[in-house]
């Protein structure tokens, strides 16, 4: 019988004593910003405009001598010099791949072993060496589908490239191989549950799922029951971006999310950019370690709750709580982040419109997205404009979306471009 309740990637540096994580995060903090300095042609110039050297930072404190590098800002930070906007370390050749987000932004990674850094979440969350593993996240220009794939064959599994739709043949293929082990958003899981069970494939007969590590939007407790009680699957959470990699995960507890030991961590009010104590809400700010992309103090836009209480696993690390929401109006829907700005852009090139608003909502366990829009003076409602209002929207989000036309008192809270009205419980 496999043991997937216990288990480390690295027990000695997940356990270390809290003197031993002090000075083990004091040094990765020194040499991050010292490297970051020296490398980075954006990080030097932030620290030397607010007067700050590498040896004036010597505990996580004293990084609030350094102002922030926005994730919101990313896309014109890099505009301002292609590719990287002088953030990264190395140049584009010396990288293993580069990715494309929306927007556009360009990830880079690095050619180390881990980049990204997911082990210790795969191994938290019960996978072992020998699971065959049905990999649900984007391959084409995202990183998540790489992302996490590299990190599942460091551990011992055996990795399907399933990527995103298909649901049918997702179905069939977690029955003809044997799949053990899921990756992707916990909605797409259940839409491929369901229809497995509608071919006939459950539990005992053909689906032997055990263990689920799901990530990019928010994981119900409702929908974490259900998956347990009828399908028999474990179910843990992981939190990370394109930017940075992993930050956090559940373990078999599911008390919280271990912030990763490689990275330093920090949740700051967000109107005082102050640090807040354990159970206040702060916005995740992350410096990371590096030799590709180091970066210094980077917010990420989303907001949590920490934790320092002990865990029965084992691990030493604080835990995010949970995520509760971001900063701005930039939303998640099906995992991908979908920003203002981007409705902004559809606006501009459907010119039959004088405003749209998407609002996001949720059936079930699936989120939907409709685009309200106001109608330009003169314009008259037809299929044929809704499906180019749809098609736009698609190209600019990759997500699709019904077409609503509304009047101008229909446009609830007008001045935001993004709606989302979902609830999780």
């Amino acid at each position: 019988m496999i043991d997937r309740k216990r288990g480390f990637f690295d027990e000695r540096q997940e356990t270390m004593s809290p003197k031993d994580r002090a000075a083990f995060t004091r040094r990765l903090l020194g040499e991050t910003v010292r490297f970051a300095y020296e490398k980075a042609p954006a990080t030097r110039k932030k620290m030397d405009e607010g007067g700050v050297r590498p040896e004036d930072v010597q505990d996580v404190a004293d990084l609030a001598k350094i102002p922030l590098t926005r994730k919101s800002d990313l896309k014109n930070i890099q505009k301002g010099e292609l590719p990287f906007g002088g953030l990264a370390a190395v140049p584009p050749r010396e990288m293993r791949r580069i990715y494309v987000s929306p927007g556009p932004t360009y990830d880079p990674e690095g050619r180390v072993d881990s980049h990204w850094r997911w082990e210790k979440a795969f191994v938290a969350a019960g996978f072992r060496p020998g699971d065959i593993v049905q990999n649900t996240f984007m391959y084409h220009f995202s990183p998540a589908g790489l992302m996490f794939e590299e990190a599942l064959l460091r551990i011992g599994c055996t990795v399907i490239p399933a990527g995103v739709g298909n649901t049918e043949m997702q179905a069939q293929v977690l029955r003809d191989l044997g799949v053990t082990g899921y990756v992707g958003t916990p909605s797409f899981l259940m839409t491929i549950l369901e229809k497995a069970k509608e071919m006939g494939i459950v539990p005992g007969d053909g689906l032997q799922l055990r263990v689920a590590l799901v990530a990019a939007e928010m994981l119900p407790e409702s929908l974490r029951k259900r998956l347990k009680e009828e399908f028999g699957i474990q179910v843990r959470q992981g939190y990370g971006t394109a930017d940075v990699g992993s930050l956090a995960y559940e373990c078999h507890e599911a008390k919280g999310m271990h912030v990763n030991d490689e990275i330093v961590l920090e949740l700051l009010d967000p109107a005082s950019g102050n640090p807040v104590a354990p159970g206040e809400i702060g916005e995740v700010v992350v410096t990371l370690p590096s030799e590709t992309y180091p970066l210094v103090r980077f917010a990420t836009g989303d907001l949590s709750i920490y934790t320092n209480d002990s865990c029965p696993c084992g691990r030493t690390s604080s835990r995010l709580l949970r995520i509760v929401g971001r900063i701005d109006q930039v939303t998640k829907v099906k995992g991908m982040f979908v920003h203002p700005e981007q409705v902004s852009q559809l606006e501009k090139k459907v010119s039959e419109v004088s405003a749209i608003q998407l609002v996001i909502s949720r059936t079930g366990h699936e989120d939907i997205m409709t685009i309200r829009a106001l109608l330009s003076a003169g314009a008259s409602p037809s299929d044929a404009l809704k499906v180019k209002i749809a098609e736009t929207a698609r190209e600019l989000t990759r997500l699709r979306g019904d077409v609503a036309f509304v009047q101008e008192s229909e446009m609830t809270e007008k001045e935001r471009k993004i709606l989302d009205t979902r609830k999780w419980d």
